[in-house]
């Protein structure tokens, strides 16, 4: 009976043992579970994470993407314009030449312009073209002529000495300068057989000097006509 009553309670310390065993065993499975299940999910976290990312991502390629295209362009068209303003400038040259008596070109931030002084197309205060002007003016006509799908505009400057001799004629430098550049105008149209809606005209009167208005060296080239001929694609 003792033997019996000591397997059995060996039996019991066993089963105990055991079931703590099992018992610590379900725990740890437990926590695994529970630990597995939380590394699915924050798999799942950076999974979303990582495709947002990656999203992001390629949709900054492909704004950068666009953006490189749209400087390619800008560039393109910066490097076709200094080539046209380069060939306008010769072709000008060539005119400027022709014409000889201070023709000259200027760059300008609007392209190159031709540019006549006073002496070649009026007298003082005036707007009546000179026999030599008029020859000036016939060489841009054939310039024009020969190039139809340009534009041209007419700028008139003066120094700025107010009005004296022909007040009775001109209020201001403004309307002198203004004038000058619609007889010019004229003759374009006129002789020249130029078409009217090519040309534009402007008068600046002493606004935009290119010289110093202080001794007379510089009002001399201050009164000038000038010519900005521009092809349809750089107007």
């Amino acid at each position: 009976m003792l033997e019996i009553s000591g397997a059995t309670q060996n039996m019991k310390k066993i089963v105990g043992r055991f079931g703590l065993v099992i018992l610590a065993l379900s725990v740890l499975m437990v926590q695994g579970c529970a630990e597995l299940e939380e590394l699915r999910r924050a798999n799942k976290r950076q999974a979303i994470t990582v495709r947002d990312q990656m999203s992001e991502l390629d949709k900054l390629r492909a704004e950068l993407d666009a953006a490189n295209k749209v400087n390619s362009v800008y560039e393109n068209r910066a490097q076709s314009d200094e080539e046209e303003k380069k060939r306008l400038r010769e072709d000008l040259e060539i005119l400027a030449r022709s014409i000889g008596d201070g023709a000259v070109v200027r760059d300008t931030a609007e392209g190159p312009m031709i540019q006549l002084p006073e002496t070649i197309l009026f007298g003082s205060g005036l707007a009546k073209l000179k026999t030599k002007g008029e020859v000036a003016l016939e060489k841009i006509a054939k310039h024009l002529t020969a190039r139809p799908s340009t534009i041209v505009r007419i700028d008139g400057h003066t120094d700025n000495d107010p009005i004296v001799k022909s007040k009775y004629i001109w209020e201001s430098n403004h309307h002198l300068s203004a004038g000058r550049a619609l007889s010019v105008l004229h003759y374009l149209v006129n002789k020249g057989h130029i078409k009217e809606n090519r040309i534009h005209i402007a008068g600046y009167g002493p606004n935009r000097p290119i010289a110093s208005n202080k001794n007379k060296a510089g009002k001399m080239q201050n009164r000038r006509v000038e010519f900005l001929i521009l092809s349809p694609e750089s107007s």
